[in-house]
């Protein structure tokens, strides 16, 4: 193909790029005829492009990049090639990526791989007798410097469909049945090709999505709900001299001091809460308030969860201040104090992708009587005397109790600091910074609603503090029974249902997940976030019994066919299983024992002692009553199959207590809380 046949912006008024691509695959399928060629082309062009997408991750320090280019480029080609050329590079794309994660290529192994990848092609042709394609619009294959702006569209032409081109080469080699073939050969179905019409939709809700899973080090192959979640709870305590700066400027229990007797002179309220903001301190304690910060032990606590190489960790000084702990004031609860001992979420901003704010509370005395909770990750602590408890600003729940018997073991007043920090990939600082000025921004203003509504007299602040406390308990309602995540989870699905008009899209996507969680978090047991875990398969399998029971129930195709056999077995072994879940408890159902958060204990009631994994084989025993159904076998023949399929696999790794040994023991939460756990 000659450069001159490139369309230009000027001939695009009627340009069919489908009919473009099949001209200029059977031009390049002439130079790629010989099987040998075309087999070499599968390991060079892949060599190449592992070698490309090395770089991008070197430059970005993660795969998301080269995942978001992947996806970008899969989307452009749907409406052009066939349906053999398109699936061929999915493969070719997806094989790609997981070489280039798996290699990690140095800077100099990547452009190696780019050089050799490039000659390899060269000599393939060379080796085969037959002449190259990038020769048809250059002499040689050399840059055309006659002409330089043709060569540059035909070059760049090639490249971008360099993949779908081997792939179709291929074709001709493969011996498959003819109705295969004419499928291969054919279109992409509608549905598929519609993606890329509503790519201005499906692109931003895919990198929400991604982002609201893939958030730190730990979870960074956590695309998806169906994997295991950890918990991103940290903590540490200043004081600890193992994981200190070895050339402190000050001992941290100097800086704390000097601190809290800082905030001792100001007088502190006893009967609400007293709060200091960092620009409002002077000298000596904005000095240790800045030291304390910026401390070694902090930031070497971020590490444990957001690698160096990946992201990068930002103080808000502007969200700083030292807080003094008001009483609960249980007779009047509509104060704005009311939200700390709530559960609740402090910030709103939980729907920004790989970005996180970090709250530490960080304890300066001696505190027995205040515990800070976080259920979703199951734990409590006291914050004292240096102890660091760090938790994501907008999207960890939390809440704090006390336990007055303990006043006479602790200091008359709790006083903590709360320091801020901005974490964010260094490949997205602009979105780093932007999340960290929203926050900034956010809490100024909410900190002046909350001063405003800490004391309310008069019917309009005890308004506000309405709207303080009811907002408090919409954000944790939504994380606690939902997820954020979850949520633009189930966007992208319904999304996804309405570019493609295909409801199964969303069916498959929603109606799985929970036992790729069950497998992968029993597997996998160590520093799982549990009280997600819990929620995450709740909401999951609610959905995908909600829609079974829809479609027994309303059928699309055909009648209601009443089936005593099949509604007994359905009631039967959702029965049992309830039963099995009442003897057990819920947290023993979802794995509490298998993730060490409490006793195993051995278990005789029926109908344990009766029927072997009776939560499972009950759950099965029902889903075959829906089977039972003709009308609903008839119309979703495999779905009922894949649900058993799921759990027998899941059965088995039970039954042969299939998972990860592991060497150590987690040091993210503190052990002693582990056995608090236990003992509650």
């Amino acid at each position: 193909m000659n450069a001159s046949n490139v369309p230009t912006a000027g001939h695009s008024i009627g340009f069919d790029p489908a009919k473009h691509y099949e001209e200029l695959s059977q031009q390049f399928s002439m130079y790629h005829r010989d099987p040998v060629n075309v087999a070499l082309h599968f390991l060079t062009t892949p060599l190449g492009l592992i070698g490309s997408f090395s770089l991008l991750n070197s430059y970005t320090k993660s795969t998301s990049a080269t995942l978001l280019v992947t996806f970008c480029y899969l989307l452009s080609l749907l409406p052009i090639l066939p349906s053999g050329d398109f699936y061929g590079t999915v493969l070719l794309c997806a094989a790609i990526i997981f070489c280039s994660r798996a290699f990690r290529l140095t800077f100099f192994e990547a452009m190696a791989f780019v050089v050799i990848g490039y000659v390899l092609q060269d000599m393939s042709h060379i080796a085969t007798g037959e002449p190259t394609f990038q020769g048809t619009y250059s002499a040689g294959g050399h840059i055309d410097l006659a002409n330089p702006v043709g060569w540059l569209q035909s070059f760049v032409e090639h490249v971008y469909y360099l993949l779908p081109l081997i792939v179709h080469a291929a074709m001709p080699h493969l011996k498959v049945p003819a109705d295969v073939r004419s499928v291969l050969d054919g279109p992409l179905p509608d549905s598929m090709v519609q993606l890329e019409a509503f790519g201005w939709l499906l692109g931003p809700l895919t990198i929400f999505a991604l982002g609201s899973y893939c958030i730190d080090s730990k979870n960074a192959l956590c695309f998806f709900p169906g994997t295991p979640y950890f918990y991103r709870v940290v903590q540490c305590n200043l004081k600890d001299r193992e994981a200190s700066d070895p050339t402190p400027v000050q001992e941290p229990r100097v800086d704390m001091k000097i601190i809290r007797d800082w905030a001792m002179s100001h007088n502190p309220a006893e009967d609400k809460s007293t709060h200091f903001w960092f620009k409002d301190l002077q000298g000596d304690a904005r000095a240790a308030f800045d030291r304390c910060a910026n401390s070694f032990q902090i930031m070497k606590m971020f590490r444990s969860l957001f690698g160096e190489s990946h992201y990068c960790v930002d103080i808000l000084p502007g969200m700083n201040e030292i807080y003094v702990t008001g009483p609960e004031r249980k007779e009047d609860v509509m104060n704005s104090d009311h939200v700390f001992y709530s559960r609740h979420v402090d910030g709103p901003f939980g729907f920004v992708p790989f970005v996180s704010v970090y709250r530490c509370i960080v304890g300066l005395d001696k505190n027995m009587v205040v515990t800070t909770h976080y259920p979703l990750a199951g734990f409590g602590h006291n914050a004292c005397e240096g102890d660091v408890l760090a938790f994501d600003f907008n999207r960890e729940v939390h809440y704090i109790t006390r336990d007055d018997s303990k006043r006479d073991i602790s200091d008359r007043f709790r006083v903590t600091l709360k320091l801020h920090y901005c974490i964010y990939p260094r490949v997205l600082r602009p979105l780093g910074w932007l999340m960290g000025w929203l926050n900034t921004q956010y809490n100024l203003s909410f900190r002046a609603l909350f001063l405003k509504t800490i004391a309310p007299s008069s019917l309009y602040e005890h308004f506000l503090a309405w709207n303080v406390n009811f907002n408090t308990f919409l954000f944790d309602r939504i994380e606690t029974l939902l997820g954020l995540r979850n949520v633009v989870y189930v966007l992208s699905a319904l999304a996804l249902w309405h570019a493609t008009g295909l409801y199964e899209v969303f069916f498959a996507l929603t109606s799985f997940v929970h036992y790729f969680r069950y497998i992968t978090t029993f597997y996998v047991r160590r520093g799982i976030d549990f009280g997600s875990f819990k929620r995450d398969v709740l909401l999951f399998k609610t959905l995908a019994l909600a829609q079974l029971v829809y479609h027994y129930i309303l059928p699309s195709k055909s009648a209601f066919v009443f089936d005593p056999v099949s509604l007994a077995m359905i009631a039967v072994g959702y029965t049992i299983s309830v039963m099995a879940t009442g003897v057990i408890g819920i947290d023993r159902t979802y794995f509490a024992a298998e993730l060490g958060l409490v006793e195993s204990k051995w278990i005789e009631r029926f109908p344990y002692g009766y029927i072997p994994h009776p939560m499972i084989i009950s759950q099965m025993f029902a889903l075959l009553g829906f089977y039972k159904a003709a009308h609903f076998r008839q119309e979703w023949p495999y779905v009922v199959p894949i649900h058993l399929a799921c759990y027998l696999v899941h059965m088995l790794q039970e039954h042969f207590n299939i998972y990860q040994k592991h060497d150590k023991v987690d040091a993210s939460v503190d052990r002693h809380d582990i056995i608090k756990l236990k003992q509650q």
